[in-house]
């Protein structure tokens, strides 16, 4: 037996996709988009995934390149499925076109598990198992509070404010599920870049199209980049990390307002928002991965962001005045 990662939108689909492989004898973790599918990968070591191409928040061909460059994950094989694409990715093990036969979809599943390399078990320090533990523990919680959820998106106003609300709050929790994770792999040193020659307006356009995407219609967004490509030594999947926490966060706060600007010497992103603003005596320990005083995920996820930008040979830093928003600014060097 072994386990299988299935990702797809189409709760009916994901549901056929999951009997057959369980049917096949094989354990199934579910998985309804591709960040919660890669979030899952890091908690569960699956031995394979099946992914479909046209999801939400992160497309199964970005899936497949993102768990490439995760360590302990770049040897397990993915099947990505898709009605749209004509080839499959680089990435991807196998390839099928939908729709297709069960049959030929439960031929490939067993070739592909039979050339898959055994998952190989990574020694964990105490607190490494308890952050892995801590994430696999709320992910049956946190999917039941889904599914309940997804029964009552039909319902009219004020209830449909009361479920849109919840939905917000089980976001917030798999946020912190992720930034515990990565938080105890930077606190161990074990995060180690993949860095490539590119054009970093282009990736943090990305990063701002997932934060309109998440953040709803209402939440203005403000983006001001130089019209020609920004060249810079960077790793797209970590820096895109630390690009979507500031823009997130921001987004709660009410509105997005991104400014980038480069020198010969240095990129500058600026992220503000008009929230109420940060009181002056937090601004110290703003990224520090657990401050004293109420327990916020926010808390992680700028200590993450902070640690990533450092690895790149940057560094994260904040201003604020109470009562006139936040502004958080990423420098990276690009000169040796």
């Amino acid at each position: 037996m072994s386990l299988v990662l299935v990702a797809d939108d189409e709760p009916a689909v994901l549901e056929v996709l999951s009997q057959v492989v369980e049917d096949l004898g094989h354990e199934v973790v579910r998985a309804r988009d591709g960040e919660e599918a890669l979030a899952l990968a890091r908690v569960h070591r699956p031995r394979l995934v099946i992914t479909d191409h046209m999801m939400p928040r992160m497309s199964g061909m970005e899936l497949c390149s993102r768990l490439k460059q995760e360590p302990g994950l770049r040897e397990v094989p993915i099947i990505l499925l898709s009605a749209v694409l004509q080839q499959g990715s680089p990435d991807a093990a196998a390839f099928l076109n939908k729709p297709f036969e069960i049959t030929d979809f439960e031929t490939l599943v067993h070739d592909v598990l039979e050339k898959a390399p055994a998952v190989p078990s990574e020694p964990a320090t105490p607190v490494e198992a308890l952050s892995r533990w801590v994430a696999q523990s709320l992910q049956g919680p946190l999917e039941a509070a889904r599914d309940q959820l997804r029964t009552l998106r039909d319902l009219p106003p004020p209830g449909r404010g009361a479920v849109e609300a919840l939905g917000a709050q089980l976001q917030s929790l798999e946020r912190m599920g992720r930034y515990l994770q990565d938080a105890v792999r930077l606190s161990a040193g074990s995060v180690t870049l993949r860095p490539v020659e590119g054009d970093l307006r282009r990736h943090l356009e990305a990063s701002i199209a997932r934060c309109r995407t998440t953040g709803g219609p209402d939440v203005p967004v403000e983006v001001t980049v130089p019209e020609e490509a920004v060249g810079l030594r960077f790793d797209p999947e970590r820096l895109g990390q630390v690009f979507d926490v500031l823009l997130s966060n921001a987004a709660r706060q009410g509105g997005v307002r991104v400014e980038l600007t480069a020198s010969p010497e240095q990129v500058l992103v600026h992220v503000s928002d008009p929230g109420p603003g940060i009181p002056e005596a937090e601004l110290p320990r703003l990224f520090q991965p657990f401050p004293e005083g109420p327990a916020r995920g926010e808390a992680l996820g700028l200590y993450v962001a902070s640690e990533l930008a450092k690895l790149h040979g940057g560094a994260l830093s904040a201003e604020s005045r109470p009562g006139q928003g936040a502004t958080f600014s990423v420098s990276l060097p690009r000169v040796a």
